[in-house]
């Protein structure tokens, strides 16, 4: 969640950064819920809607499990590290790393009557928290640590109704949340140390539909669409704030199960050519809209003020917020948009199948630069794989790079980097 001015005026903007600012988390970089997992599809730049023909299809285009003619079971496995830079008054340095489990599946196959297809059930953590991440803002420096993410465990189908024409859906149950540790280190000597404690519930559903369409045997034509929803969160906080003169420690603490989350619905089409058996060519639009994205009822905790002649102060009320957008919380939001390329060639070597892929996207972010328009971000993907017998073993790294002036005339230079490695078993080999 980035805290910045909140979009109401001098007096709210300035209630926003002393209230908002206490909470560090930042979607940079992850501004598209449409996107899915695994090594494969991520090694074409994502690039995978039109070409979504193993067991991840459930995250990107769900008529993809059509295409799976043997049971499989699916591991995908994440390593992220972003790293953050502003150009302010004093230099401000961010830097992020996370390991966590993306996606694994359990996929059957379907046969009713001439109808084919697969069915599966699911997860995916679609938007990681887990991590740390440490912020230099000289002299201060504050660290925090998360555990969790928002969670998804799909009940999917994907069916080929005609030679032509695939389509799937998938039921969503949306769950988990995270826990967020923060200290914030004093910037100059006799200055408080504050340490803030969130813990998050998230809940909810939600359907994702999807089509591809082959016109000739060689092309598919693809469309994608993912509902949006209302999430129900059970928001909890403490603060901790250490006085040094006088020495005194105040503790200030609330929950609420009254927060409201309404996620952005997603709408993506994709084209994917096969001009000859080893050698596939991708591309992919998708749209997601974090203009609708809200958060109802969300609080922030002020301070206890230190003892006063031995007597503790009450603990103030929070500070509530009937409406904010999320996740940057004190900013208008743009919708954002992708654009997505990538080339499959596979090479074969005797019993061995070794793929080799790159991809490019441009990654519009849900953030306002100064001029107003939202920035986009570069992206070059490349990935490779072994496939032997029943086993397929996938690895892709992802480089991305942005900069932009924020609403505050503050330069931000944003760089992520990510790893992932799946691996796919197919029961009974290949078909």
């Amino acid at each position: 969640m980035i805290a910045v001015a909140l979009w109401m005026g001098q007096a709210a903007s300035t209630l926003a950064q002393n209230t908002l600012g206490q909470d560090e988390n930042d979607l940079t970089g992850r501004a598209n819920p449409i996107q899915g997992a695994g090594a494969r599809a991520l090694g074409m730049g994502g690039a995978f809607l039109a070409r979504a023909d193993d067991a991840t299809a459930a995250s990107w285009n769900p008529a993809g499990l059509s295409y799976l003619r043997r049971p499989e079971v699916t591991v995908v496995g994440n390593h992220a590290a972003i790293d953050g830079h502003k150009t302010v008054t004093a230099l401000e340095d961010n830097q992020f790393r996370s390991d966590t489990l993306d996606f694994a599946a359990l996929t059957y196959p379907l046969h009713l009557g001439s109808v084919s297809g697969a069915a599966q059930v699911s997860y995916q953590r679609v938007i990681p928290f887990s991590g740390t991440r440490i912020i230099t803002r000289l002299p201060q420096t504050i660290s925090i640590d998360a555990h969790g993410g928002f969670d998804v465990i799909a009940l999917g189908t994907g069916l080929q109704i005609t030679r032509h024409l695939r389509v799937g859906g998938t039921l969503n149950r949306w769950t988990s949340g995270y826990h967020q540790n923060l200290t914030r280190n004093p910037a100059a000597e006799g200055e408080k140390i504050r340490q803030l404690e969130l813990n998050l519930d998230f809940g909810g559903w939600n359907t994702n539909l999807g089509a591809i369409w082959s016109p000739v045997e060689d092309v598919n034509l693809a469309a994608v669409f993912k509902t949006s929803f209302t999430g129900d969160i059970r928001l909890a906080r403490m603060r901790t704030d250490t006085f040094s003169n006088p020495p005194a420690v105040t503790t200030n603490a609330y929950a609420s199960g009254d927060v409201r989350l309404d996620f952005p619905a997603a709408v993506g089409f994709g084209a994917s050519w096969r001009p000859r058996s080893p050698l596939t060519i991708s591309a992919d639009y998708t749209r997601s809209y974090w203009s609708g994205a809200y958060i109802h009822n969300y609080f922030t905790l002020p301070p206890t003020p230190a003892p006063v002649g031995g007597a503790s102060s009450p603990s103030p009320s929070p500070t509530t917020f009937a409406r904010l957008p999320w996740p940057q919380l004190a900013v208008a939001q743009s919708d954002t948009e992708q654009i997505r390329g990538g080339v499959e060639y596979v090479v074969l070597a005797g019993k061995f199948k070794v793929p080799l892929r790159v991809g490019y996207f441009s990654d519009q972010q849900l953030a306002q630069a100064a001029d107003g328009s939202a920035p986009r971000f570069n992206s070059w993907t490349a990935g490779t794989g072994l496939i032997i017998g029943p086993i397929l073993f996938d690895v892709a790294y992802l480089y991305q790079s942005g900069a932009f002036f924020d609403l505050n005339g503050v330069r931000n230079s944003i760089t992520t980097k990510r790893f992932v490695a799946s691996m796919i078993y197919r029961y009974g080999g290949l078909p």
